[in-house]
Parts: C-alpha cells; sequence; structure tokens
C-alpha cells in the first residue's frame, strides 16, 4: 500500500492507494470531514478509435449534495489507464465554507497527489 500525503495552511489531503491482485483500490479525503462523497470504478478496455491504447468506461456513485464525483472520475480513469487493471476510487473532502480559491487548491493539490502516485505506482 502507498500513502500520499500533502498539508497547505487549509487542509490536508491524504491519498491511500492497495493493490487488489492487479487492481487498484484507492481512497481520497481530507479538510475539515473526510468521508465518502462520491465512488468511482473504471475498466479499461482497448479504445474505440485505436486497439493499441487503453481507454476506460467509469461508473459513478455519488452521494446527494456531494460534489467529488468529477475528481473521483479523474483519478479512476488516469489510473485505469496507466495501467490497464480495474480501479475503485472514494473521495471525500469537505472545507467547513470553503472559498473558490481553496476549492481550486483541493483540485491542485489532489493533482499533484495523482501525479505522485502514477509516479510511486510505475516504480
Amino acid at each position: 500500500m502507498i500513502r500520499i500525503e500533502k498539508t497547505t495552511s487549509r487542509f490536508t489531503l491524504t491519498m491511500t492507494v492497495e493493490r487488489m491482485g492487479k487492481d487498484f483500490n484507492v481512497s481520497l479525503y481530507g479538510g475539515d470531514g473526510p468521508h465518502i462523497g462520491a465512488v468511482a470504478l473504471a475498466v479499461p478496455h482497448p479504445g474505440l478509435r485505436d486497439q493499441e491504447k487503453v481507454d476506460a468506461s467509469v461508473s459513478m456513485l455519488t452521494v446527494c449534495g456531494h460534489k467529488e464525483d468529477e475528481l473521483a472520475r479523474r483519478i479512476s480513469y488516469a489510473l485505469a489507464t496507466a495501467f490497464n487493471c480495474t480501479v475503485s476510487v472514494a473521495c471525500g473532502i469537505h472545507l467547513d465554507n470553503a472559498t473558490p480559491q481553496e476549492i481550486k487548491a483541493v483540485l491542485e493539490v489532489s493533482d499533484q497527489i495523482l501525479g505522485q502516485a502514477l509516479k510511486d505506482l510505475s516504480n
């Protein structure tokens, strides 16, 4: 299992990635109230235009009123296509009274964590 944690002056985000055979089970959570807001399941398949390229279909479950679905989708798709495996991602990040700038910072830090996970899993 890998664990990646990044802290800013406002929040901490944590990603864990656990191997399940050749597949991955991922959690991304943090802020003032970690929780499960959305779950994504990405299943790889040959690309429709280029059979040599890996593509993936992503199915989503989102808790009503939560907005982590696009983040969970992006992470599951990136890992599924990079490693040609099935990937589940549970995501829940909450910041009390978040400003647009803080939401942008969460997305930027999430992208940094995803980049680190891709690097770590490639080794």
